[in-house]
């Protein structure tokens, strides 16, 4: 039985602490060695880290439910049998 798709939601409240925190520690260390970051960039950031990590979970989803087929190797069999490239 497949699990229940997540709503948008639900994925932004799974990775919101991540977007904050790792953003947060960013930012600490960029203030600890002199660059100035204001309020306005953390948000940016945040918002920017959270898109992308919500991008990457639908994603990830879509690639569970649709997995690629697999490929032949372009030589197939035994290298030891193969044809030279000419």
């Amino acid at each position: 039985m497949s699990r229940r798709s997540r709503t948008l939601a639900q994925r932004v409240r799974d990775h919101i602490g991540f977007s904050v925190v790792a953003i947060g520690v960013l930012f600490v260390v960029l203030r600890l060695l002199g660059l100035r970051s204001t309020v306005a960039g953390f948000a940016l950031s945040v918002g920017i880290t959270l898109a992308l990590n919500v991008g990457l979970s639908y994603y990830n989803d879509y690639r569970a439910r649709n997995p690629r087929p697999l490929r032949e190797g372009r030589g197939g069999g035994d290298i030891r049998f193969r044809d030279e490239d000419r």
